[in-house]
């Protein structure tokens, strides 16, 4: 069971645990998260667009790209890092999980990665990989004219349906959908719009970790089942906006299909996570004591904060990254001959 005071420090927005940096790599039996943003829609200097980074043995991999992934991602680890992804997973198709996605993929082709990158997602994703692969193929081809590589411009995608869509090597990826499509508020009824949202978990040697994407919380989500035996469930939250104001009005109509504290406490009671971890934070500038102290949850429960990391394995580590990555071009060694 994750130490106690690790919530109690976090609340006070300390990071008691040692810290953990990216040079040191995930373990054969551990699966390590690094929260490259924990915010939402709203621009915020302290919490960036929603993006998870996952590696467990080999594998490295994103959940979501939201705005600043990429600055994080170079922050975390430099160009050995920004090159060396080439997998994104997608929750749903807001922009604010997808606005990066072409940022990652042609920074990391341009300076170095020789493979496609392959972009996983709910329907309607293979269209905007496409939409954007257009969009940039003049860049492209200027670039491979000039004299970069040509491997590893291509973008590839796959729509999802709900289930196991990747194993390899002991790494295991289910999808499956969440609500946070559009309701009508009054009745609860869904409005019609087309596609699907989705939430994954990630199964590796023994250990896992849940991703609930945005979603508004109900007692039919699937998050209870899929999430029942997990080590770690990330969830988002929304506190509503106080007051009558345009901008408190405006705010909150988003409510409808995001989760607040109590409801995502009542998920947790549910499923009983051995550490229950807030993200995509609605509004971005709330503090972790204000999360916290609004969630009636008796577990281990913290708040991310942009650049932490957490080792999921025997023991639950906390930790923060940033700076072991080379950070200028020319001193990296990230172009494969």
């Amino acid at each position: 069971m994750l130490n106690i005071r690790v919530r109690l420090a976090i609340t006070f927005g300390v990071f008691w645990a040692m810290a953990i940096n990216y040079s040191l790599a995930a373990t054969e039996d551990v699966i390590k998260l690094t929260f490259l943003g924990t915010g939402a829609p709203r621009p915020s200097l302290d919490r960036y667009g929603p993006s998870i980074l996952v590696e467990a043995g080999s594998h490295r991999l994103l959940v979501d790209a939201g705005p600043g992934m990429r600055e994080r991602l170079f922050q975390a680890g430099g160009f050995e890092l920004l090159t060396d992804i080439d997998m994104i997973i997608l929750t749903h198709l807001h922009f604010d999980h997808t606005i990066s996605v072409p940022g990652l993929w042609l920074s990391g082709w341009l300076y170095g990665r020789k493979v496609p990158m392959r972009v996983y997602g709910p329907e309607g994703t293979s269209d905007m990989m496409e939409n954007f692969q257009s969009a940039y193929a003049w860049d492209i081809r200027y670039r491979e004219i000039v004299g970069v590589h040509e491997e590893g411009s291509e973008l590839i995608a796959q729509d999802l349906e709900s289930g196991i869509f990747y194993e390899s090597d002991g790494l295991s990826i289910t999808a499956f959908p969440v609500e946070h499509m559009p309701i009508d508020v009054q009745s609860g009824e869904l409005l019609g719009l087309e596609g699907d949202t989705l939430g994954f978990r990630i199964d590796y040697q023994g250990h896992s970790v849940l991703f609930s994407g945005d979603t508004r919380s109900t007692e039919s989500s699937n998050i209870i089942g899929f999430g029942n035996d997990v080590d770690v469930l990330i969830h988002e939250v929304q506190v509503p906006a106080p007051g009558d104001s345009p901008e408190a009005r405006l705010a909150n109509v988003s409510l409808s299909v995001h989760s607040t504290p109590d409801q995502v406490a009542e998920i947790f009671r549910q499923t009983r996570p051995r550490l229950g971890v807030y993200s995509h934070i609605i509004p971005p500038e709330l503090t972790s004591e204000e999360i916290l102290s609004a969630t009636d949850y008796d577990g281990d429960m913290l708040v991310a904060e942009d650049l932490m990391t957490l080792s999921i394995g025997d023991e639950i580590r906390v930790g923060v990254t940033g700076g072991s990555g080379t950070n200028i071009f020319t001193e990296s060694d990230v172009v494969d001959q």
